[in-house]
């Protein structure tokens, strides 16, 4: 059954893997995640030829994003209860990061609610797209590469991620909030001097 749904996707190709992103962008429930790792394997594209197709699917999944982030402008009201404890954890995490919430959250769960959020907040919609495309282009090009390095073995990649997913996105997270901080660190060092001249 698994070799018959990796030659399915082998079949569709590319266009498959775009039209798996803009589904997981626009924050509709669907096992992006193995679907990704699946076509890594079958197309096997090779470092290069990944930077090339991570883009293709970081700008689907960027364009969907559109989806959330204008019902979040005009449903606010209208959320059910349980998804509004989501868009509470979202709206904490958008508060404490800002609008770089919108990068940092991309490769989490909680990413699907800040789309929501970020047009609940009326961010710039430009400023939403790059952001967006800043925080799923690593996701995208590194899923790809894994989905090769498994060689389709479904059960040691699942057994992989399921550990993965609490450590690997642990460390990925540390790090991305590492190079954040330290680019805030460097903005006000470049604001202070300006400041220190006026003493």
């Amino acid at each position: 059954m698994i070799q018959q749904f990796l030659e399915w996707l082998n079949t569709i190709g590319f266009p498959g893997l775009f039209i798996v992103m803009f589904l997981e962008g626009s924050s509709l429930p669907f096992p992006g995640l193995i679907i990704v790792l699946s076509y890594g394997y079958v197309l096997s594209p090779g470092y290069i030829q990944t930077i090339f197709l991570a883009m293709g699917m970081a700008i689907s999944y960027s364009l969907s994003s559109l989806i959330p982030y204008f019902l979040g402008q005009k449903l606010e009201n209208y959320f059910p209860v349980r998804f509004k404890k989501g868009l509470e954890k979202g709206t904490a995490f958008f508060t404490r990061y800002g609008i770089w919430s919108i990068a940092l959250s991309r490769p989490f769960g909680i990413g699907n609610y800040i789309s929501y959020v970020a047009g609940m907040s009326k961010v710039n919609v430009l400023k939403y797209l790059i952001l967006t495309f800043i925080g799923i282009y690593p996701w995208s090009y590194v899923m790809v590469l894994l989905g090769d390095y498994f060689n389709g073995n479904y059960e040691e990649f699942k057994s992989y991620f399921s550990s993965f997913g609490i450590y690997g996105y642990g460390i990925a997270a540390i790090a991305i909030i590492t190079i954040f901080t330290l680019y805030k660190l460097k903005l006000k060092k470049r604001i202070l001097p300006e400041g220190g001249h006026s003493n």
